[in-house]
């Protein structure tokens, strides 16, 4: 990277709730990249919304429509990724989406996941019983995955727009690792 120029790509990681996909369209505009969300394309390619790919063929045929999604995905340079919440516990995914650009972890309490979520039934692994317990013990599990990101930025009480600018100012610093609050 030379002088003061942000690299056109990144992958957005984190938790439901967390604003992937808002803040990945708004830092794709920043950058003059294409923006991608993975959940859509799972949706797109099965022809039917996340929930039904989960009740009819089950998480395991869900999680390999999105290896085979994010396969596609990296294979075109200057994109932003945006991807679901479950896909950076995948080890190969994991390794693919960090050699393909910087990764931000968009962090996010239960509490305001909750909040964000809030009314959405769209969510399969948070359907039935206790939400707040379910979202506290998915993000326990998956904290460990989300650090392994190249940075962290909290999307707490803030807009889209304030995120994308401070990915990416991030990312046209250049700075490799930390948290960015």
């Amino acid at each position: 990277m030379r002088g003061r120029e942000a690299p056109r790509r990144a992958v957005l990681v984190g938790f439901m709730g967390a604003g992937k996909s808002s803040v990945g369209k708004e830092l794709a505009r920043r950058l003059g990249a294409e923006f991608v969300d993975v959940d859509d394309r799972i949706e797109a390619g099965a022809g039917r919304p996340i929930a039904e790919i989960f009740s009819l063929e089950g998480e395991q045929a869900f999680r390999e429509r999105e290896r085979e999604a994010i396969r596609d995905a990296v294979a075109v340079p200057g994109r932003v990724i945006a991807t679901g919440g479950g896909a950076f516990l995948d080890g190969d995914n994991r390794e693919r989406l960090k050699a393909y650009a910087p990764v931000i972890f968009l962090d996010v309490s239960p509490a305001t996941a909750l909040e964000r979520l809030a009314g959405d039934t769209s969510r399969p692994l948070l359907s039935g019983g206790d939400r707040e317990n379910a979202v506290k013990e998915l993000m326990e599990r998956r904290r460990p995955a989300y650090r392994e990101a190249d940075f962290q930025v909290s999307t707490e009480n803030r807009t889209a727009d304030g995120v994308a600018e401070e990915v990416f100012l991030l990312l046209t610093r250049g700075a490799k690792g930390g948290t960015a609050e």
